[in-house]
């Protein structure tokens, strides 16, 4: 028969609820030190590993080291040796001469020749002085003196690296490449809009009213493309069609005339201005190009002709991208357009590249990227605007008439949330559309082909059991961006189930999949997985994380801006349901060339994944796989920290590695969005 004992001395009673909930709050505190100083111990241990290695790499270069001193010091060694008997064997040499002088045969000779034959007895008899013969033994070997070289100190750097060392640092303006190599079209255009089509084709802008016709014969254009260019800063062509824009000269007119006769397009892009000024020089191309819709009914009423399309102001990956200027940004506010200071405080300086401002246009694209914050009045041009908010830079647009106080109110609002504000610069971003496909209706409409990449992407992933095909799905049918093709290795789990279940869940992909006949690793299901392939990207899906619905569509987007073959995210949140915490890994590491991103976020092209495959392992393969594209020389670039969230039961390996808490808070909030 049990007893009921009582409780021991300064323990809660049970049915005592206040003092239950401090206990529990009590026992968490200290499961969270427990915890945090985990993480400290394994974080240091991981740190001591790295010295470690550091050493012994340190200690091998040493050896190293002394191993070619000492192949130098032999080296000079017998180089000495051979110096000294060079030495000893010219001074023999010359101690033979010496002696063939002083014989008396030579003295005979010159006794027999000399005016006094009284002096050829005493010369005969004189005795004959020879120097001794030299000896090997005077010669020794010396090692030349030189001038020694002192090497500077290293000082020493006891804080760790934060974030993966970057391979490029800043912003510079590309050369390429083009997104139509096979097609050649002359331009006259501002140096804006050069530097926004300079990517989608061969373009040709050095010619003027003087040699139209050599460049014609020369260059052989597909497309004759004109723009409402107004004087100024950025006039293209060196000014040299102002003039004919104006109607004040028939240059442009007889230019449209041969383009007509040649079979050469010809389009009239009127980028802003008033359409009556424009109408004049426009009524002569083919095609005309207006920036809305609104803009487009007013061309076509003024030319009574349908034959007028619209070529909105857009970006251009390629310059404007979220790469960072080269020593990151200022943290300066400035303006664009007309915006109220406030009474009293410093005045806002403006952006760059405004008004009569001679800064080169490629010197502008450097300023976008600095500022933290553009405020952006209310006649600010959007065409701006876009450019900047696509180069990840804040921007804060007042209505008119706002004044300076209530400006600099909001805008220290925003500066002092860093983390809404770069949500907000990333919506922004992700709004901004490439001119590259507003331009292939236009060439359909005018009958010149346009033949680019298709960038279809194939989803490669593996899942062992039902639960984890279910997320996968889940993350997969929830994309903006649909993957052409998904290629699945089931291990444990019948193929012919799972391909059912992915086509009822996703009915228009290509579905490939295939089981294993015996457990096998992560890494070796994904080799196999991508050798089924067939798109032009290939994005490693990890069925245990979290993607957003803007994942592929945001990711993706960077091979249009970098040249990079293989792109992810070095810098990610990672979520911990056991205990309901959210890190954020490697802050900052975001839009700059690294030596490796997370496994997971893996998005490459297809030839280059195939030649790099993946090592038969279950977890490490994503730092296998980094390892040999530093080998391979293959360039990886770390996107944004958004639309993915790694999740995992414990805090193991490398994920603490220069990682932030966030808190015990939901990552959703913080990732998807």
């Amino acid at each position: 028969m049990s007893e009921v004992s009582e409780p021991a001395a300064g323990q809660p009673e049970r049915s005592d609820p206040a003092a239950l909930r401090q206990a529990l709050a009590e026992a968490v505190e200290r499961a969270s030190g427990a915890a945090e100083l985990a993480r400290l111990i394994t974080d240091y241990q991981r740190r001591l590993e790295e010295v470690a290695r550091s050493e012994a790499e340190a200690l091998t270069r040493m050896r190293e080291a002394e191993a070619r001193l000492k192949t130098v010091e032999r080296q000079n060694a017998q180089l000495a040796k051979q110096l000294a008997e060079q030495k000893y064997q010219t001074e023999v040499a010359n101690w033979k001469l010496a002696s063939l002088q002083e014989s008396r045969w030579i003295k005979l000779g010159d006794a027999i020749h000399s005016k006094k034959p009284g002096t050829v007895a005493r010369t005969l008899k004189a005795p004959v002085r020879k120097r001794p013969a030299p000896k090997r033994s005077d010669f020794k070997p010396e090692v030349p003196a030189v001038p020694e070289v002192k090497a500077a100190p290293a000082a020493p750097e006891p804080k760790a690296p934060q974030v993966s060392a970057p391979l490029a640092e800043s912003f510079v303006v590309p050369k390429g490449p083009t997104a139509r190599p096979y097609m050649t079209v002359a331009a006259i255009v501002d140096r804006q809009t050069e530097a926004l089509l300079r990517y989608e084709w061969r373009l040709v802008t050095n010619f003027g009213p003087d040699n139209w016709e050599a460049m014609l014969d020369q260059q052989r254009p597909h497309v004759l493309f004109v723009e409402s260019v107004r004087p100024g800063p950025r006039q293209g062509n060196g000014g040299r069609w102002l003039e004919a824009l104006a109607g004040e000269t028939r240059a442009l007119r007889d230019l449209v005339a041969a383009c007509h006769k040649r079979g050469v397009k010809t389009v009239f892009w009127h980028s802003g201005g008033a359409v009556s000024r424009a109408v004049p020089a426009a009524e002569h191309f083919e095609y005309v190009l207006a920036t809305t819709e609104a803009r487009a009914r007013e061309w076509r009423s003024a030319l009574r002709h349908d034959r007028v399309g619209v070529l909105p102001h857009a970006i251009q990956p390629r310059v404007h991208n979220p790469i960072p200027a080269e020593g990151g940004r200022t943290g300066e506010i400035v303006t664009l357009g007309t915006v109220t200071p406030p009474a009293g405080g410093a005045a806002w300086q403006p952006l760059a590249g405004q008004g009569d401002d001679p800064t080169a246009y490629d010197d502008v694209l450097t300023a976008y990227r600095q500022p933290a914050l553009v405020i952006a009045g209310a006649d600010a041009e959007p065409r701006v605007i876009g450019e900047v908010a696509a180069c990840g830079t804040p921007v804060l647009q007042v209505r008119a008439g706002a004044k300076g106080e209530e400006i600099l109110a909001a805008a220290e609002i925003l500066m002092a949330d860093a983390g809404r504000l770069d949500r907000e610069a990333h919506l922004a971003w992700r709004a901004r559309t490439s001119v590259t496909p507003l331009l292939d209706p236009i060439l359909d409409t005018l009958g010149v082909p346009s033949v680019r990449g298709s960038g279809v992407i194939t989803a490669i992933t593996a899942v062992s059991d039902p639960a984890e095909l279910d997320r996968l799905l889940a993350q997969v049918t929830r994309q903006i961006e649909r993957p052409g093709q998904i290629v699945i290795v089931a291990d444990g789990l019948d193929a012919g189930l799972v391909d059912k279940t992915v086509r009822q869940a996703c009915p228009d992909l290509d579905v490939v999949v295939r089981a294993t006949e015996e457990p096998v690793t992560r890494g070796a299901a994904l080799d196999r997985a991508i050798r089924l392939a067939d798109g032009d990207y290939v994005a490693v899906l990890d069925a245990r994380d979290l993607y957003g619905e803007h994942y592929l569509a945001d990711l993706v987007r960077h091979f249009a801006s970098t040249d990079a073959e293989v792109l992810g995210k070095a810098s990610f949140y990672a979520h911990l349901p056991g205990t309901g915490a959210t890190l954020l890994r490697q802050p900052g590491a975001e839009h700059r060339f690294l030596p490796e991103v997370a496994g997971g976020t893996v998005l490459g092209r297809r030839q280059v994944l195939t030649g790099l495959g993946f090592a038969d392992v279950s977890e490490e393969w994503g730092e296998v796989l980094m390892r040999q594209c530093r080998t391979d020389g293959v360039r990886v670039y770390s996107a944004d920290r958004y639309s993915y969230v790694c999740v995992r039961d414990s805090a193991e390996g490398s994920l603490l590695g220069s990682a932030r808490m966030e808190g015990y808070v939901p990552a959703e909030p913080l990732a998807l969005f």
